[in-house]
This record gives C-alpha cells, structure tokens and sequence, in this order.
C-alpha cells in the first residue's frame, strides 16, 4: 500500500471511532442518564473546551515534532479513557461527572491530533491540494457515519461492545499511521524556542493573511452556530420531539456526514472549486436556510433529508476553506496556522454548545435552530459587504 493509502486508513479510523463516540456519548446524556437541555449542552461542551485551550499549542507540537509520531502515539493513548468507561458502565458506575471528564479527555487528544494531521496530509498530498484535502474529508467524513451507524445498531448489543470495538479501531489506526513512510525533515520555525512564541507568530500569520484571516473567522462561525446546533438540538429533537432511540439518533448524526461525502465526490468528480471564497460564502447562506427549514418541526424522514442538504453545503465549505489554509500557510508555520483553522471548528464550538443548551433550555429546540440559523445568514452579508472573501480562488 502507498504512504497516502496507509494516512487515509488512519484518518478514517480515528474518525469512525470519532463517529462513535458521538453517538455513544449523547446517548449515554440524553437517554441514559435523562439529562435537561442545559446539561447535553455542558456535557458536549466538555468534549470540545479542550480545543479552545490546547489546539494552538498542539499545532506548535506539530511543527516541532514529526506529525507520524504523534498521531500513532494519540491513538494508543485515546484507547484507554474509552476502555475505562466501559468498565466503569458494566460496574454500574456511571455519572454525568464521570462523562464530563471523559468527554474533556478525548477532547484533549483531538486537540492534538488534528494538527498533527493537517501537518502530515502536507507531506503526503503531492501537487494537487485540493484533491488531496477532498479525499481526506471524504474518508473524515466518511469514517464518522460509519462509526455512528455502527454504534447505533451495535447499541442492543451493549454499550460495553461498542466501546471495546472503538478501541480497537483507534489501535488499528496507529498501525496504519506507524506504515506511513518518513518524510525529509521539514523547515523549522526561525521564531524564539518557547511554544508560547511559536503560537504567537502562527496568530500573527493569520491575522496578516487574508487568505487566512477570512476562512478562519468563518469556520468560527460555524463552530458557534451550526456545530453547537447539531450536537445539542439533535439529540434533544430525536427524545423529545420524535420520540426516538439509539439508532434514530445514529440516523440523525449521519446525516451531515453523508451529505458531506456526496458533496465532496461531487467536487472530485468536477476537478475541485474556482472561486473557493465565492463558495465559502454560498454554502453557509445555504446550510443557514436549511437549518431554518430545519427548524419548522419537520416529520423525522424530512429533517433527514434536511440534514443531508446540510451536508452537501458543509462539503463546499470544509473543501473550499481548508484547501484555501493548507495552500497560504507558510511551511515553517503549517501545524500552528492550521491549528488557528481547526480552533474555528472545535473551539467556537464550546461556545455553540453552551449557547445551545442555553437556548434550548429557554426558548426550546427548535427556536435554537431558527436562530442559528438566522444569525449566520446575517453574518454571511456582513461578511460579503466588508470583505474580499468572494474574490478568493
């Protein structure tokens, strides 16, 4: 197998355990332990804070150490926490105080392995980004459904099993990162020895970069009003509003992940996008009306259908986006600018989820989705008006 073949097969492990844990971890919230609106709020957001601390110096690690190398030791690592809930679940031991800081654990380790991999998919991608950024968020994408899926129908089997069989996927994904070849050493940052400086210097790249300053401003967008909505309300809505289970909550949660699939072998199959700011811009305003649509109390299989229109736009902006960071970053500066990036996503989010929980404890579920989705619609204009973003190619 090709170096790419064996990243790709790690990428999609950590995410279809990812997809898994998603499942695994907001049934255990919402159906097992009965939890109100604002605690799934906290609950996720214990998942997610970890990011807004940590994914800055995880991306100064990477630009430090060899990316192969942490990613094999992550996975390893990330075996244990999930291995101890299980024992601790069979025992009769679980409490939300013990998912909080479960959910924070695994949060920590993706604060680190996401940079690691951006970093990495920069040695492996060859030429042409843009494709290589498309393959990455396929199989990203679609290793979560998958583990969601499994993890629903695995659910009568005992939660126990589904936990042990996420841990060996996560140590058959450090096999597969161990197998990707060495790269020449990489250029190392000229900024002073401390990470807290090298932090300061990717920030400041950011910040000077337009090509950067706009996508990372818009994924923190996304971070507080679409992933905060998707990770609070979804579940609520599938208790609460269609009376569901595990496995229609595993329907629920895949359905933004298949949307993201169809949508990025569509941008294969088209040779990638021109006007990748133009693009930004249209799929949130798209993802925004669909959220709101979302929001009227649909049958469960129209929300499904929704949550697929979501997806297709969320491919627009994950490719267009990432492959406009992964092209301006410096390479000396890769793992911390990419972390900026990431922060967007997995750092707004704790902000979205307290707000949703919040939100959602108040107003109700599906008000929640209507705000959200009003308030990025009118970002996006904002966003239009006073920026360059629908010149970036």
């Amino acid at each position: 197998m090709s170096t790419r073949a064996w990243f790709t097969g790690g990428v999609a492990s950590w995410f279809t355990a990812w997809g898994m844990n998603a499942l695994v971890f907001s049934w255990l919230v919402v159906g097992v332990l009965e939890a109100e609106a604002r605690y799934v709020g906290i609950a996720q957001t214990s998942t997610m804070l970890p990011s807004l601390v940590l994914l800055l110096w995880g991306g100064a690690l990477a630009d430090r150490l060899d990316p192969r190398r942490v990613l094999v030791a992550l996975h390893l690592l990330a075996t244990l926490p999930i291995l101890a809930l299980s024992s601790l679940i069979a025992g009769g031991g679980l409490t939300l105080g013990i998912l909080l800081a479960y959910g924070a654990t695994l949060g920590t380790f993706q604060a680190f392995v996401m940079p690691a991999r951006d970093a990495l998919l920069s040695r492996v991608s060859g030429p042409d980004m843009m494709r290589a950024v498309t393959l990455m968020t396929m199989f990203q994408f679609g290793g979560q459904a998958a583990g969601t899926l499994l993890a629903g129908f695995g659910q009568p089997f005992g939660i126990e099993l589904v936990l042990a069989v996420q841990a060996g996927i996560l140590a058959a994904g450090a096999y597969a990162t161990l197998r990707v070849a060495e790269g020449p050493a990489r250029p190392r940052s000229e900024a002073p020895g401390s990470a807290l400086a090298q932090i300061r210097e990717g920030v400041a790249t950011v910040a000077r970069t337009p090509n950067l300053r706009v996508p990372v401003f818009l994924v923190t967008l996304v971070g507080i009003l679409f992933i905060g909505p998707y990770l609070v309300v979804f579940p609520l809505l599938v208790r609460d509003l269609y009376h569901g289970g595990a496995r229609e909550l595993s329907f629920a949660l895949m359905t933004f992940p298949i949307g993201t699939i169809v949508g990025s072998l569509a941008i294969r199959a088209r040779g990638g996008i021109g006007r990748k700011g133009l693009a930004l811009l249209l799929a949130l305003a798209a993802g925004a009306t669909t959220q709101l649509v979302m929001s009227l109390g649909l049958p469960f299989p129209a929300f499904i259908a929704a949550g697929l229109v979501w997806g297709l736009g969320g491919a627009v902006f994950i490719n267009s986006s990432r492959t406009l960071v992964q092209e301006a970053a410096p390479a000396e500066a890769r793992g911390r600018v990419l972390a900026a990036y990431q922060v967007g996503f997995v750092g707004g989010g704790p902000v979205g989820t307290l707000l949703a929980g919040a939100l959602a404890e108040s107003l109700g579920p599906l008000a929640t989705l209507a705000a959200g989705g009003g308030a990025m619609l009118l970002s996006v204009l904002a966003v239009a008006a006073v920026s360059d973003a629908r010149r970036m190619r």
